[in-house]
């Protein structure tokens, strides 16, 4: 059984009002606490420490704002829970991408796959990242909504705006015969 975070008070209030030093064995008491959690949520072990190591920096750039010396045990768990979740969806969204996009279907038309990659490219960040995971991955929105933890109506707004702009982007190509559901071959 492993024992509870508790940080001597006084070091706490000279972190809070900017001792580095201090701040420095906070972070070592801290450290394998964010670990554990770490590793219960991300099941590795070199996640687990990406993920602590980032929650740690975290406190040493924020305890000073830290307004409530009471509340550092809930305010950190929550900076390691965030931390662990965020890069948990960041392996999980980079998994997925590297296991659609190498392998390409057969094509009829082989021009129309660059034309398609070149506007997806040009789409934004979040537009982009909802037409791969739609239309290379296969996921529905609801999927879509749990990998980037966002909205699942955000998704379908961001699925209906990007393809309004490839429409428009690919609206000039050379090749008439596009048609925007053949997309998903790409």
């Amino acid at each position: 059984m492993s024992e509870r975070l508790s940080v001597c008070p006084e070091l706490l209030a000279a972190a809070i009002s900017g001792d580095r030093a201090a701040t420095d064995r906070v972070i070592v008491a801290c450290w394998p606490h964010a670990y554990r959690i770490a590793a219960a949520i991300l099941r590795s072990r070199e996640a687990a420490e990406d993920a602590a190591q980032e929650a740690c920096a975290v406190l040493y750039r924020n305890v000073v704002r830290l307004r409530v010396p009471a509340a550092f045990n809930t305010w950190f768990y929550r900076i390691v829970v965030r931390q662990a979740t965020l890069l948990q969806r960041k392996r999980r969204l980079a998994e997925i991408v590297a296991a659609v996009l190498p392998q390409p279907e057969a094509e009829t038309d082989p021009t129309s796959r660059i034309d398609v990659l070149a506007a997806v490219d040009r789409l934004p960040t979040r537009q982009r990242t909802v037409v791969m995971l739609s239309y290379y991955a296969r996921m529905n929105s609801r999927e879509i909504a749990g990998v980037l933890g966002i909205p699942d109506s955000s998704v379908r707004f961001a699925l209906m705006n990007a393809k309004k702009t490839l429409a428009t982007l690919l609206d000039d190509r050379a090749t008439p015969a596009f048609r925007w559901e053949n997309a998903h071959a790409v």
